[in-house]
């Protein structure tokens, strides 16, 4: 019987040709992750206090008409109208009557009055020849006056009702925008009744309910964050009111705006510092990964290294919030992909190509 020997290099030669491994091979590392990363900020801190408000109109009027009389015209709801532009016209027919009567009344007592003046001319003349009483000097004298008198009341009579002729067109008292009629053409209207109500679109500000623990954290000049369900802007307090309801204790605080932020009329919210102001260090909320271990933050060290960092939260900033732990103030964090990052996980800077290891503090 023969016999086969075979060498054992043969029989290396023969692992490999048969496809075995000759030895174990590490496995891959993951892929890096594409993180961003954003500044630690020392900032100014308070506690916010989110309170209601709305969008008010500085001007925001309902006009009235100082005649009476029938509405002949009116601008129409949503209409524009500048400053000295007509709103409203009136039937003036019985002023103009009104109005060639007192002139009749003063070509009357301008004749009453040049009559009485010749007379007492005549009568001084008289009275220096001792032809007339002094009881007809003097009744002549009161005529004279009261003529005058009567004049007068004439003219002025009659401003009033050139007055009253302007005044049947009711002019804008600033640039305006027609909001809701209250009566409408053809209606008589007495004294004083509202016609129109208008605001001026322009001057826009928020009017503010807010407790009155707020009052020794807030000030005129302050800025403070409004916002709806859409926009958020940072604006400035005009005016700080005191003085609260004694059924509500709420005060009242106006926030200007700018005519473009929020409609007139819409429900906004503020927020309002509640506490004293401190120095603090602040992250954006973005950068916290929430563990049921704790909050950490991925740190970048000099050396390119990503460290988890154990913190802890405090008061909220806007879209920051201020932290406590063993950081560094001077170095980044990661802000995106934080989540994602493992132990020793390699990660790629967003806009660039620097490589990274993610490690955990022991």
């Amino acid at each position: 019987m023969n016999r086969i020997f075979i060498k054992p290099l043969a029989v290396s030669i023969l692992s490999i040709g048969l496809g075995f491994p000759a030895a174990a091979q590490e496995p891959p590392l993951p892929p890096a992750t594409l993180v961003e990363v954003d500044q630690i900020l020392q900032e100014e801190i308070a506690e916010q206090l989110w309170v209601p408000g709305t969008v008010v109109s500085r001007e925001d009027a309902q006009i009235a008409s100082e005649v009476a009389g029938r509405v002949i015209w009116m601008a129409e709801v949503g209409q524009r109208v500048s400053i000295g532009e007509v709103l409203i016209k009136l039937d003036d027919q019985r002023l103009q009557l009104s109005l060639a009567q007192d002139k009749a009344n003063i070509a009357k007592w301008e004749a009453r009055v040049s009559l009485a003046h010749r007379k007492l001319d005549r009568f001084l003349s008289m009275a220096e020849q001792q032809n007339v009483s002094k009881d007809q000097l003097d009744e002549t004298a009161a005529e004279l006056e009261i003529a005058r008198q009567e004049l007068a009341q004439a003219k002025a009579s009659k401003k009033m009702t050139e007055y009253q002729i302007a005044q049947s067109e009711v002019r804008a008292p600033f640039d305006t925008l027609v909001v809701e009629r209250l009566q409408s053409p053809g209606e008589f209207i007495s004294t004083g009744q509202a016609l129109l109500r208008i605001v001026d679109p322009t001057q826009v500000e928020a009017a503010i309910r807010a407790p009155l623990t707020v009052i020794p954290f807030v000030s005129d000049g302050l800025h403070v964050r409004v916002k709806n369900n859409n926009r958020e802007v940072l604006e400035r307090v005009t005016a700080v009111v005191p003085v609260g309801n004694a059924n509500s204790r709420m005060m009242e605080l106006r926030v200007a705006l700018k005519p473009t932020d929020f409609p007139i009329g819409s429900a906004i919210r503020v927020s309002l510092p509640h506490s004293e102001k401190h120095y603090g260090m602040t992250v954006p909320r973005d950068a916290l990964v929430l563990r049921k271990t704790g909050a950490f933050i991925y740190q970048i060290n000099g050396d390119n290294e990503a460290q988890q960092i154990a913190v802890t939260t405090g008061i909220g900033v806007g879209e920051r919030i201020e932290v406590f732990g063993e950081f560094e103030a001077t170095q980044p964090v990661i802000t995106r992909g934080a989540e994602r990052l493992q132990p020793g996980q390699k990660v790629r800077l967003s806009g660039g190509g620097t490589m990274i290891t993610a490690k955990t503090d022991s």
